[in-house]
């Protein structure tokens, strides 16, 4: 099971990080892996890097785009996409600062409708894996 954070990088870090990413993804694990007690420090260090979601207009839109789907399901923030036919079981939450993605496939729905709304910098901190949502479909291609 992969767990991704999905984040929308500032136009200005995402111009100076775009053709090497590592710096980002290190600064971002950085972030991750701090200690829980320098929350407020965290917190204001990610603003940095960071632009806020629409979760509102991404969440609605979700809903609208895979309501009519068998497979999906949604609470609050909560989309769900359970596809016994794909073996595909992917759970994406919404919060202002980030999105997560547990998934159990390589290519998850989700992501191709995420695509629309902006180049998200995707992580995997345990996995030590990270792209540009832009670069997913190259990837996979290649």
């Amino acid at each position: 099971m992969r767990h991704f954070y999905l984040f929308q990088i500032k136009q200005d870090i995402k111009k100076i990080t775009y053709d090497n990413p590592y710096e980002l993804f290190h600064t971002l694990e950085t972030i991750y892996y701090e200690d829980r007690k320098d929350v407020l420090l965290r917190y204001h260090f990610l603003n940095q890097l960071i632009e806020p979601m629409a979760i509102k207009k991404i969440d609605i839109d979700l809903f609208s785009h895979y309501k009519e789907n068998y497979f999906y399901t949604k609470y609050k923030n909560i989309h769900s996409m359970h596809d016994v036919y794909r073996h595909e079981n992917t759970k994406l939450t919404l919060y202002k600062t980030y999105f997560t993605l547990e998934t159990n496939v390589v290519k998850p729905r989700f992501f191709e409708e995420l695509q629309k709304y902006a180049d998200f910098f995707v992580c995997d901190f345990e996995e030590k894996d990270y792209f540009w949502l832009s670069s997913f479909e190259q990837m996979m291609i290649g």
